[in-house]
C-alpha cells in the first residue's frame, strides 16, 4: 500500500479528510520552498503537492503563473525539484508528496530518469495535467517500477464512461476539478462542482479530491459533505505568501494561520 492510500486509510477511521496543499518549487527560491512546506506540515497537511515550474502552464491562473514565472526567473532547474524533496525528507517531513508537472520538463530529462529520480528523493506520486492516459503507457511503466501513484483529473465534462476508464487508470486519489477552466482561488463551491463529486465519489474504488478554486473553510465542509476525501489548495496560499515575500517571516505565519483553518476544516 502507498504512502498516500496509508495517508487515507488512516483518516477514513476518524471520519475526517485530507488536506493538499500546493505551492510551486522555488518560488521565489529553494530555501523558502523549504521552510513554507514545513510550515504547511506544521499547520496539519496531510499530503503535499509541489508543482514543477513550467514556461506555458495553461491549466493554471494568474497567481500560479506568477510563481512559476518566478522560481523559472531565479535559475530553478528540475534537479532542484527533488534537491527540495531529498531536504524535506532529511529534516523528518513524512507528509506523501505528489510532483504536479507538464509533461515537457519530465520528457526533457527522460521519463525513466525523472520517475527513477523522484522517488530516490522521497516523492510519492505524479499529476501530469496534459499527458492523456492513452499516451502515458510508458510513464504508467516507469511509475509502477519506482513505487509512484499516478493521479488523475476529472473534468466537468468527463463523460461516465470515460470517468469509469480514468478510475481504472488511477491510483493514489481521484483529482477532480471543480469547475472547467484554469487554477484559482473563488468564493463559493458551484453547486455543479458538488454535483460532480457525488457522481465521482459514487463511481470510484479509489479516493476523491477536489481541486481548482478551494480557498475557505466553508467551501471544505461542503467538499466533504458531498463525498470528497480530499481537498486540494493552491492559489489562495500562495496569494497570502506573494503579497509578503520582502517580510518572509509574516509570509510563513499568514500561510500557516490559514493552513490551520482550512485543515480545522475537514473534521465534520
Amino acid at each position: 500500500m502507498s504512502g498516500i492510500s496509508n495517508v487515507f486509510r488512516s483518516l477514513s477511521g476518524d471520519g475526517s479528510a485530507a488536506y493538499i496543499p500546493y505551492i510551486c518549487a522555488g518560488d521565489p527560491d529553494r530555501d523558502f520552498s523549504v521552510e513554507l512546506i514545513k510550515r504547511l506540515c506544521a499547520a496539519g497537511a496531510d499530503i503535499l503537492e509541489l508543482g514543477l515550474p513550467f514556461s506555458d502552464p495553461i491549466a493554471d491562473g494568474p497567481a500560479i503563473q506568477r510563481s512559476m514565472q518566478r522560481s523559472l526567473s531565479g535559475g530553478f532547474k528540475v534537479a532542484d525539484l527533488f534537491a527540495i524533496i531529498s531536504s524535506i525528507r532529511e529534516s523528518g517531513i513524512v507528509q506523501p508528496i505528489v510532483v504536479m508537472s507538464y509533461f515537457n520538463p519530465i520528457l526533457q530529462i527522460g521519463i525513466e530518469e525523472f520517475c527513477r529520480d523522484l522517488s530516490k528523493a522521497g516523492g510519492d506520486a505524479l499529476l501530469v495535467v496534459d499527458l492523456p492516459p492513452e499516451e502515458s503507457e510508458t510513464l504508467e511503466r516507469m511509475a509502477r517500477e519506482k513505487e509512484l501513484d499516478i493521479i488523475r483529473l476529472i473534468a466537468p465534462s468527463t463523460s461516465d464512461s470515460r470517468l469509469d476508464y480514468l478510475i481504472s487508470k488511477s491510483s493514489g486519489f481521484i483529482y477532480v476539478v471543480s469547475v472547467a477552466g484554469i487554477t484559482g482561488a473563488r468564493d463559493v463551491l458551484p453547486e455543479s462542482a458538488i454535483s460532480l463529486l457525488r457522481r465521482v465519489a459514487s463511481r470510484s474504488n479509489v479516493p476523491v479530491a477536489i481541486g481548482f478554486g478551494i480557498s475557505h473553510p466553508d467551501q471544505v465542509r461542503a467538499a466533504i459533505a458531498a463525498g470528497a476525501s480530499a481537498v486540494i489548495e493552491g492559489s489562495k496560499l500562495i496569494s497570502l505568501y506573494s503579497e509578503n515575500l520582502d517580510k518572509r517571516e509574516i509570509a510563513l505565519d499568514m500561510v500557516e494561520m490559514h493552513a490551520r483553518d482550512m485543515k480545522a476544516a475537514t473534521s465534520l
